[in-house]
Parts: structure tokens; C-alpha cells; sequence
């Protein structure tokens, strides 16, 4: 196995050390970009014209996303094995494939029910595999003392922003069809990259090893995350803050027109936050390398508390505009931050493992909270009791991670893991 690792990937020269890790990186960067980009950023311009091919309700047609986002949740803990058993190329080749198949077949679906299916399953069950999660595991890997700026720059939701305009053109010139068809054109151009995925630089921990079936040395067994404290601390915080972020984008419009707002000016707030996670997750991970991970989340709730009170006080637009500017970079830095904080408390190799765990449990906060916050508007005729419970949630979160801070600061990642 001369000039080979164990995983069969190529032992990297020291001068070349630093542009396989900048390529890692922007291999991650694409995938990331690819799976949320296609499933998110194409959706929502896609879900009228599905209505009329389709005959569906609104309903229905908007319970696709809905699907993937669950099926994304249910699965991650599988996912989260799988890298550990098979590592990471082989798991983000075979979820480019799968969820390029299903958009290939979306375009000849020929029913909703078929629709339904193929965002839950292929689609679903590929966003888990060669998505946020199996990237940020890459660029973690290969920036082991400073993953926050790698993990920045690899969640940067670019095709989020710049897809839903080409969606519109596509639609207008081919249809839905020829949507699918290019969207699933997308992840076949990016398979060549994913082919050329490395775990890890060469003896670094996170490099899969070549009995792939009995598992990655030194990650902790999934009862063994289950029963630390520090595990739960995190799906309850950063499942909270991240749930905040889906509440202000399903809600800021319903909101703003609430306050006053005209509807055009309420769907630029929307925008605004859109463009904003653009930045934000770049932003947000190099405040992870100057702050911490953990303070740089309290750093995130602090501005949750703020930013709804502001919103909650005024109906001037430009400030309204510009509240929701600093939420959106602080929603979009959660994922990033929860990684760098994840990896420093229970060591690169578990962290697989430990997001997978996170994606799961973390489900009735993703899934649950949005609605729950609109049948609590419901409840009581406005939006006071909702911003309530985030300022009130979001302070708790951020006290929480400024306690996390400190023990993070005190140990290294072997002694959490061991407490």
C-alpha cells in the first residue's frame, strides 16, 4: 500500500497539503450547495405550477418539503453509522446518485402521490447523505484546529439564493419537466468532484479505516452519546435556535402585514433574510474561530432576543429591513456553529455519529415548532405571545451555551466524551 492510506486514498505531499484541503473544502461547499439548493431553493416557485399539473391543494403540495425535511431527520442517525462503516465518499457518491434519480423521475412523475414519494425517499434519504451533514463531517475532517471558517464557507447556501431565479426561467421555458431534468443534470455534473472525495489527510483521526464494517476507531457508540449531558444540552439549544430560524422565515411575511406592513414590503423582509444566510454562515464561522463555537451561539440567541424585540416594538420598514438582516446571518449560523461546537466537544471522530444523533432528536424543534408558533398565533389574534416565547427560549438557549463555553474552555474533547 506504498503512497496509499488505509482507505485507499492518495498520501498527500506536504506541499500539497493545503490545496487537497482547499479542494475538500469546495467539494463540500458544492454538495452542500447541491442538496439544499435543489430541495429548497427550486421548491417554492416550483409549488404553483405542481398545483396546476397535478390538481393538488396548496396543502399538499407544500407537505413535499415537509416530507424531505423528515425523512432527512429520521434517517441522519443511519447516515451518521454509515460514514462510520463505509466513510465518507462512498456515502456523498451514493447520495448524489440517489437524489439525482429522484429528480430524474420527478420530471416524468406521473401522479402526486409519486411526487410525495420521490421528495420523501430518494430525495430525502440522499439530502441526509451527501447534504449539510456528510459536508460539514468533510470539512471538519480536514480542518481539524479550525474548522469554523471551512464549516462557514462550506454551509454558505449560495444555490438557495441564486436557484429559485433560474427555476423561474426553466419553468417558463420548458416546464416543470425540464426543471427536474437540469436539476438532475446538477448533481450529475458534480459526481466527477464527488468520486474525488478524501475522509481525511493521510493518519488524521476522522480517515475511515479499510475493515469499513467494524466501524471508525474512536467514535462513541450511540448509547454512549445518548448518555451525556453535554449531547442534550445541544439538541436543546441549537434545536431551539435552529428552529427559530424556520419560524422567521415562515412567519416574518404574516408578521410584518400584522405590524402594518404593506405585502410587498413584508415579502422583501423575506428576501432580505434569504440573501442575508448567504454571509451569515461565513460570518458566523469565523466568529467560531475568534470566540468559540459556543459563545459564538449564545452570541446567536443574544441577537434572536434582540432582533424580535425590535421587530415586536416598531412598524418602521427600514428597520424592520435591517432586523432582518442580522437575523437571517444568525439563522443561517446555527448549523455551522453547532458542528464546530459538536466536533470540539466530543472529538472529530464521533462527530458523525453525534450529528446524526442531533438531526433526529432535534426533529420536534424543526418540525413542531413552526406550526405550533402559528397555532399559537391562532390562539391569541397576534404575534405578541409568539415573539414571547422566542425572547424568553432564546435568552435561555444563550445562557445555556455561555455555560458550555466555560466547559469546553476547561477540557479537552476525550474528557467530555468521558463525562
Amino acid at each position: 500500500m506504498d503512497g496509499m492510506t488505509r482507505s485507499g486514498a492518495p498520501d498527500l505531499a506536504p506541499q500539497g497539503a493545503e490545496g487537497s484541503r482547499r479542494m475538500m473544502i469546495f467539494r463540500a461547499f458544492l454538495a452542500q450547495n447541491v442538496a439544499v439548493g435543489c430541495a429548497f431553493g427550486s421548491f417554492g416557485v416550483a409549488v404553483i405550477p405542481l398545483q396546476q399539473q397535478y390538481g393538488a391543494s396548496r396543502g399538499t403540495i407544500t407537505l413535499c418539503l415537509g416530507l424531505c425535511i423528515l425523512v432527512l431527520g429520521l434517517v441522519s442517525p443511519l447516515i451518521g453509522t454509515l460514514i462510520g462503516r463505509i466513510g465518507l465518499r462512498r456515502t456523498m457518491i451514493t447520495g448524489t446518485v440517489l437524489s439525482g434519480i429522484g429528480y430524474g423521475l420527478l420530471a416524468v412523475a406521473p401522479n402526486m402521490m409519486a411526487v410525495l414519494a420521490l421528495y420523501a425517499l430518494p430525495i430525502g434519504i440522499g439530502l441526509a447523505m451527501f447534504g449539510p451533514f456528510p459536508a460539514s463531517v468533510l470539512a471538519s475532517n480536514w480542518s481539524p484546529n479550525n474548522s469554523g471558517p471551512a464549516l462557514g464557507i462550506t454551509n454558505m447556501p449560495l444555490l438557495v439564493a441564486v436557484l429559485p431565479m433560474v427555476s423561474v426561467l426553466l419553468i417558463g421555458a420548458f416546464g416543470l419537466t425540464g426543471l427536474y431534468l437540469a436539476l438532475a443534470g446538477l448533481h450529475l455534473l458534480i459526481l466527477p468532484l464527488m468520486l474525488g472525495v478524501v475522509d481525511a489527510p493521510a493518519g488524521a483521526v476522522g480517515a475511515p479505516v479499510e475493515r469499513h464494517g467494524a466501524g471508525q476507531p474512536g467514535m462513541l457508540s450511540t448509547r454512549k452519546v445518548l448518555g451525556l449531558a453535554a449531547f442534550w444540552a445541544i439538541c436543546v439549544g441549537g434545536g431551539y435556535l435552529n428552529s427559530v430560524g424556520i419560524i422567521a422565515i415562515s412567519h416574518i411575511v404574516p408578521f410584518a402585514a400584522e405590524r402594518g406592513v404593506p405585502g410587498e414590503q413584508a415579502a422583501i423582509l423575506l428576501s432580505i433574510m434569504g440573501g442575508s444566510a448567504v454571509v451569515g454562515s461565513l460570518i458566523v464561522g469565523f466568529l467560531c474561530s475568534r470566540l468559540g463555537a459556543a459563545l459564538t451561539l449564545a452570541l446567536i440567541a443574544a441577537t434572536q432576543v434582540a432582533g424580535w424585540l425590535v421587530l415586536l416594538s416598531t412598524s418602521a420598514f427600514p428597520l424592520m429591513a435591517a432586523t432582518a438582516l442580522f437575523l437571517g446571518i444568525g439563522g443561517a449560523g446555527v448549523f455551522p456553529a453547532i458542528n464546530v461546537l459538536s466536533g470540539r466537544l466530543f472529538g472529530l471522530a464521533s462527530l458523525p455519529r453525534v450529528l446524526g444523533l442531533l438531526g433526529l432528536v432535534t426533529l420536534p424543534f424543526t418540525f413542531g415548532m413552526p406550526p405550533l408558533m402559528g397555532v399559537l398565533r391562532d390562539l391569541t389574534q397576534n404575534y405578541s405571545a409568539v415573539v414571547m416565547v422566542i425572547v424568553a427560549s432564546s435568552a435561555a438557549a444563550g445562557i445555556m451555551f455561555v455555560a458550555m463555553a466555560r466547559i469546553a474552555a476547561r477540557k479537552p474533547p476525550e474528557i467530555v466524551a468521558a463525562t
